[in-house]
């Protein structure tokens, strides 16, 4: 479970950690924004369970990787063959939480052939095609403040990282927390839980807001593919009371793809979708549910 450090040809470098079976098989997991590669903690005990390498990128600018200056979310492909050669993984799975969705979705349209399986949790959307109408108001004010006063969100993401510093049930985060919805609410009152959805937002804001805010312009940018040109079978699972974003939107973009599976369940959340259904998510991935 210790950080490790790629050296990209690019002269960049990627870090990595590892959870789960060190010799089991490879999966890849995309972290979510703001997040980093520590978030792929929550899945060790599953990996271990079903015989899986649990490998956790941080995506370039976050946490222990090297800024990539126009990045884009097409470039991410070259980058995971880079790390799946490094780690000996020649055919692998593939899981994106949030944020991490379009980077599943970019890998398997670039690497189909070395997909085992590829999964995506309450999946980010490609906003400048489906719109923001669905996206938390929170969220919404980021993206207006992302372009008429950036460095006021700079100061935001500075405050939240201090807020996030806290407890859960004492103010503000216990403030914050009511925003969410009840299942992810009970989710977050677990302290191993709240403390690793918390590390990977700390390890995000690792070298600043800047990075965090760049991460995020991938989502606000043209995707360069076309979703519907992914013949891979994606499985979509989101909960209907993630209020972070709504589950419309992974309703849209499997009715833009040839192959898919949909899994909406009534009562989750953002958070409590992945974290209650995890085993149930691999499961299903590993054909064995």
């Amino acid at each position: 479970m210790q950080d490790q450090i790629l050296h990209l040809e690019s002269g960049l470098k990627l870090g990595y950690v590892e959870h789960g079976d060190p010799a089991g098989v490879p999966l890849f997991y995309f972290h979510g924004w703001p997040s980093a590669r520590v978030q792929g903690e929550l899945m060790d005990a599953v990996g271990k369970k079903y015989g899986l390498r649990i490998i956790s990128p941080d995506r370039p600018g976050i946490g222990l990787s090297d800024f990539q200056p126009n990045r884009q979310l097409s470039d991410w492909p070259e980058v995971l063959s880079q790390l799946a050669g490094h780690v000996g993984a020649d055919k692998f799975h593939v899981m994106g939480w949030s944020g991490g969705g379009p980077y599943v979705l970019a890998t398997a349209l670039a690497m189909k052939e070395r997909i085992l399986s590829a999964t995506i949790c309450c999946g980010a959307p490609p906003l400048m095609f489906l719109g923001y109408q669905h996206m938390f108001w929170v969220y919404r004010m980021m993206i207006h403040l992302r372009r008429v006063f950036p460095s006021l969100l700079g100061l935001l993401l500075r405050a939240g990282k201090v807020m996030t510093s806290g407890q859960p049930d004492r103010l503000p985060l216990r403030w914050m927390l009511k925003m969410l919805g009840e299942e992810d609410r009970r989710v977050l009152s677990d302290p191993y839980t709240f403390n690793v959805v918390r590390g990977g937002m700390v390890e995000a804001l690792r070298r600043g807001p800047r990075m965090v805010i760049a991460d995020a312009d991938i989502y606000l940018s043209e995707w360069a593919f076309e979703v519907s040109r992914i013949d891979t079978l994606i499985h979509l699972w989101h909960g209907k009371e993630d209020r972070n974003i709504s589950w419309k939107y992974s309703e849209q973009i499997a009715a833009l793809m040839p192959h898919t599976t949909t899994h909406w369940l009534e009562k989750e959340g953002h958070y409590s979708l992945p974290i209650t259904h995890l085993e149930r998510i691999i499961r299903h991935a590993l054909g064995k549910d």
